[in-house]
């Protein structure tokens, strides 16, 4: 009952904002791979790099032999298997914007937290992410349960896809996922005897690891802050959503990519609101050793 009692405070509070998911992030990031290359009509290799992960530029005498620089960056994604997730503590933050407390920008706010999850997904020419999945273990909010299935605790995403882009003018890339369902959800769960959410919207992670470099490993950071400007959501009251930094780096109102959290209260069959949500954790992946993001 006094998990019902606060959340049934934070819902008075709520509004319906409406979700503007532009289509556009920024410049395009692509996959590239370091391909050895063949031979010319000479015999020789006329490629740059002397490495299997083209970091080693060949010399003027390797070029002129033509024995010894065989490798190449061109688009790619090696032999195109899928990469694997894993990661720690991740949490989902709900912001209540009315009540005017909390410790971020905007008011209160509630946490569902998990303690761990792993997924994975598929890269795809020429930047793109599909078929992206993640399951989070052990998540409460308010000390109860939350999950998705039958699993007590496990919240597993829908499908997801999405692409790689450029948030920081050539110096910094992202990982760009929404719903592969057009305008579905991210993932859909139930929190024992307090409510269920779909988590609508899209969201932006630094991507780090292979950017620019060829590596095997890189991470996905999830990280929340302070969104663009204010949003009224009252005849004079506004609040500045939470949203995904590196959202606010994308650049004006057609590059804002927010997550939304649609809440129905236990024992009601209608969402009493949409609330402003971002995503906390960082999701270390692995995949082909000879591929990397480009920028």
């Amino acid at each position: 009952m006094k998990r019902m009692r606060i959340l049934g405070l934070a819902l008075v509070a709520m509004f319906a904002l409406a979700a503007v998911v532009a289509s556009g992030a920024s410049s395009e990031a692509t996959w590239q791979e370091c391909a050895k290359t063949a031979k010319n009509a000479e015999g020789k290799y006329t490629a740059k790099y002397t490495d299997k992960a083209c970091t080693t530029l060949a010399s003027a005498e390797q070029i002129a032999t033509g024995k010894e620089n065989k490798y190449e960056l061109q688009p790619g994604i090696g032999k195109g298997k899928p990469f694997k997730t894993k990661g720690g503590a991740a949490t989902l933050h709900v912001i209540i914007p009315a009540t005017g407390k909390g410790a971020f920008p905007g008011g209160a706010h509630v946490e569902v937290k998990c303690t761990s999850f792993k997924g994975g997904g598929q890269p795809a020419l020429p930047n793109k992410v599909e078929k992206v999945t993640s399951a989070f273990k052990g998540c409460t909010v308010l000390a109860a349960p939350c999950q998705s299935g039958t699993k007590k605790g496990v919240i597993e995403t829908n499908l997801l896809n999405g692409e790689m882009i450029d948030i920081e003018s050539g110096s910094k890339a992202g990982t760009l996922l929404k719903a592969e369902a057009p305008g579905g959800a991210l993932a859909n769960f139930t929190c024992t005897e307090v409510a269920s959410t779909n988590v609508l919207g899209s969201v932006i992670a630094e991507h780090t690891g292979n950017v620019n470099a060829v590596n095997k490993e890189s991470a996905d950071h999830f990280v929340v802050g302070p969104g663009l400007g204010e949003v009224e959501y009252a005849p004079g009251a506004k609040y500045t959503p939470l949203v995904n930094i590196p959202t606010h780096k994308t650049g004006g109102p057609n590059g804002e990519h927010f997550l939304l959290s649609e809440i129905t209260e236990a024992g009601h069959t209608e969402p009493a609101g949409t609330l402003p949500s971002g995503q906390e954790g960082v999701a270390n992946n692995k995949g082909e050793k000879n591929v990397m993001v480009k920028l």
